[in-house]
């Protein structure tokens, strides 16, 4: 629990800074390139640093980069996780890449469902956004993951005006025939890109009123960002995380681990708090954590002359 009243049950965790994608609002330049000053976390100290976070009462664990999947040992990593009591949801998210090799074996580790992040259905504009021609190898391994059961798969699209806000209604589709959730983001003022171009983010609710046809899904988690909508006749589920147009901090329950050994509790605020050095001390690991979590901020920075000492890749999705 949180200083306001916030149950934080769900970590994120980065398990690396590199990436095989350049993604323009992302870490523009770095895609492939490795961060030699970067000391990663071990799979003994995941474990080690979740474990002591499920007794604290962290349930949900989401693995994250970079690009997860470049880890030669993220499935040790996830098969470790998966052991600890207490953890009852690992979920990982990926640029789909190398998803059509790897999805079965992230099965067998524990995982049990995907985020995939894809930003355009067109090959040139996904090679535009991304620096890479890949755009049929992330469709191959979101196939993969919906064949074998990673469900429910999430399609995470970052809408940029000018730039991939005409496909809208292709990802719409997306929905009709396979289980899967298409989300729309918000662009976040996290790296230079989103805050040099916070003109070009996309009201998502400016979405929601252009198309009638999106009825509101009942029941839903207050705890988590996207707010989802159904569409008779469709398989999956339309949502929207509208950080920037609909501040949803009170309902905060997560904070992020990055993979050089930093507890960061909200994504728009540059407090962290070293954990790394404690690793060989359980009861002052405890301590940090413990401390952490409760003094995460009420809410985010953005707009307030905020800027972010990391970028999105190096923070961890």
């Amino acid at each position: 629990m949180d200083s306001h009243g916030r149950n934080i049950e769900y970590l994120r965790i980065s398990v690396t800074q590199n990436c095989n994608l350049k993604c323009v609002y992302c870490s523009p330049g770095s895609g492939g390139v490795e961060d030699a000053n970067c000391t990663v976390l071990t799979a003994k100290d995941y474990k080690t640093i979740v474990g002591i976070m499920a007794g604290l009462g962290i349930r949900k664990v989401r693995i994250t980069g970079g690009e997860p999947l470049m880890r030669k040992d993220v499935c040790g990593i996830i098969a470790a996780i998966s052991g600890i009591p207490g953890i009852c949801d690992i979920s990982l998210t990926t640029n789909g890449v190398y998803l059509d090799a790897m999805a079965q074996k992230l099965k067998e580790a524990g995982l049990m469902r995907l985020n995939i992040s894809l930003d355009s259905l067109k090959e040139d504009r996904f090679e535009q956004i991304t620096g890479a021609n890949k755009l049929k190898s992330v469709l191959k391994g979101i196939d993969r993951a919906v064949s074998i059961g990673l469900l429910p798969v999430k399609i995470n699209t970052v809408l940029i005006k000018g730039l991939n806000d005409s496909e809208i209604d292709d990802f719409i589709r997306l929905a009709k025939d396979a289980p899967v959730d298409v989300r729309f983001i918000e662009l976040m003022p996290v790296g230079k890109f989103g805050e040099q171009n916070q003109d070009r983010a996309v009201n998502n609710s400016d979405i929601i009123a252009s198309h009638p046809q999106l009825i509101p899904c009942e029941d839903e988690d207050v705890n988590q960002p996207a707010r989802y909508f159904k569409i008779e006749g469709y398989r999956g589920r339309i949502g929207f995380i509208s950080p920037m147009s609909h501040k949803f901090c009170n309902f905060c329950n997560r904070i992020r681990l990055t993979c050089d050994g930093k507890i960061k509790p909200c994504l728009g605020n540059n407090g962290e708090t070293d954990i790394a050095g404690f690793l060989g001390d359980a009861r002052r690991l405890e301590a940090a954590i413990r401390k952490s979590i409760f003094e995460k901020p009420a809410g985010y920075s953005f707009g307030a002359g905020f800027v972010s000492k990391r970028n999105m890749g190096a923070i961890g999705g």
